[in-house]
């Protein structure tokens, strides 16, 4: 039975960065099970290849940042695997780390982590995070040794990453602490060593069991030892306000955490049990996610045509709240309305117009003002994959077409992008 084109479309919102109408119609003529499992193939992921000056120490650090960001968000754009690169965002803002305390390189490294195992074993994913440099620095963990213990990635690590606040004490943190001596980087800042010399041999009681606890234990104990559920509850829930911005019921979040402890931790189950519940297509669900800064970026890319060249990210980014590669705390982004402020919407704004001038150079909406009113603003809603468009948006798409008439002005069609861009219904993605 195919899928509601409505459906898919707002599936390939939410699990990309929005589907252009060719693959929206593509995937629409298979039943829900197949388009999710079509949207989860990894099959397709394009090979990563780094560019030279963002791994080159020499550089200057703004020439790395922004080749960096441009490829990123050049793949992001043109990836036809567009789950793993979301996942990859979505991890980045979820196990944090940041430039500010290490290097391109790690940062690299750990992103591509993320790119290789962000939708397999959420155990292997965070046993890789735990050591990667760029944690090891992040978290201080790379400086805690036997004797004077670091507690910020035990800590971190359980409310963060893994359990959420009241689901751990002080004396678990210490222990957890204790057992990561020796984790760190004993060579150079760019690749992690065990040193057992470093290493607290003591027993250690964490969750109440006493033993001499060695930190991938403590990993191993919270995704399958008595906390199981209640991290399970908890990563679904942070996929569930990520994916869908709304408040998810206790039975779909029940039913997914379920699916998700019974797969072994696969993220890729979590992925597809979420993605097949009746409430992820609600209206709730569709009202409720605001796309990020990045979402929305690459979105404007994809439905302009335009490259990171052309559109120029890293003007916005740190305007809209969102700097890639420099979260503001280990906490990483909010989602829903916290992208809705005073500032971040004039930053979204500055983004749309300087967007719709540089639209014009590849003619998109060109010629709407041969066409009728209602016409060309049909055009604009087509063109930004805008599915359910309200009355007032349409409204406001044909007055803006309308004032540039009556006016006999010459700019009806980059009015028509900006105000496309910036629809309610394209920043609900």
């Amino acid at each position: 039975m195919p899928t509601p084109y409505s459906d898919v479309a707002h599936l390939l919102r939410r699990a990309g960065f929005g589907g252009l109408p060719d693959e929206i119609s593509a995937l629409a003529q298979y039943d829900l099970p197949q388009v999710v499992d079509r949207v989860l193939d990894r099959s397709n992921v394009p090979p990563v290849l780094p560019p030279a000056v963002v791994l080159d120490r020499s550089a200057p650090w703004n020439d790395r940042y922004v080749t960096f960001i441009y490829w990123w968000f050049d793949r992001m754009k043109s990836t036809p695997a567009a789950l793993a690169e979301k996942m990859t965002v979505f991890w980045h803002g979820h196990f944090t780390s940041s430039l500010e305390k290490t290097d391109f390189i790690n940062m690299w490294n750990q992103l591509q982590l993320f790119r290789d195992t962000g939708m397999g074993s959420f155990r292997t994913l965070a046993q890789a995070v735990a050591i990667s440099p760029a944690m090891l620095e992040w978290l201080d963990n790379a400086n805690n040794v036997a004797g004077g213990p670091n507690e910020n990635f035990a800590r971190e690590m359980m409310e963060l990453f893994t359990l959420g606040v009241n689901q751990y004490t002080q004396a678990d943190v210490v222990a957890a602490a204790r057992a990561w001596t020796g984790h760190g980087l004993p060579h150079d800042s760019n690749t992690y060593g065990f040193t057992p010399s470093w290493h607290d041999e003591g027993t250690k009681t964490f969750f109440g069991i006493s033993k001499n606890w060695n930190g991938p234990d403590v990993i191993d104990e919270i995704c399958y030892g008595a906390k199981q559920r209640t991290m399970a509850m908890f990563i679904v829930d942070k996929f569930w306000t990520y994916f869908a911005g709304s408040n998810g019921s206790t039975l779909a979040l029940n039913a997914i955490a379920d699916a998700f402890i019974a797969s072994n931790l696969d993220i890729t189950s979590l992925l597809r049990a979420m993605f097949l519940r009746p409430e992820f297509y609600a209206d709730a669900a569709r009202h409720e996610h605001i796309r990020n800064p990045v979402e929305f970026l690459v979105a404007a890319m994809r439905y302009t045509g335009l490259a990171s060249n052309k559109m120029h990210p890293e003007w916005y980014l740190d305007a809209m709240g969102q700097l890639l590669l420099v979260p503001p705390n280990v906490a990483g982004w909010k989602t829903g309305r916290y992208w809705i402020s005073n500032a971040s919407m004039w930053a979204r704004i500055n983004a749309a117009r300087n967007t719709s001038w540089t639209a014009l150079e590849v003619g998109l909406l060109a010629g709407t003002k041969n066409v009728s009113i209602q016409t060309a603003a049909q055009r604009a809603i087509d063109a930004f994959g805008i599915d359910r468009p309200s009355a007032s948006t349409r409204s406001v798409l044909e007055s803006v077409a309308y004032a540039e008439r009556y006016a006999q002005g010459w700019a009806e069609q980059p009015n028509l992008i900006t105000t496309g861009l910036l629809a309610p219904e394209f920043q609900v993605g």
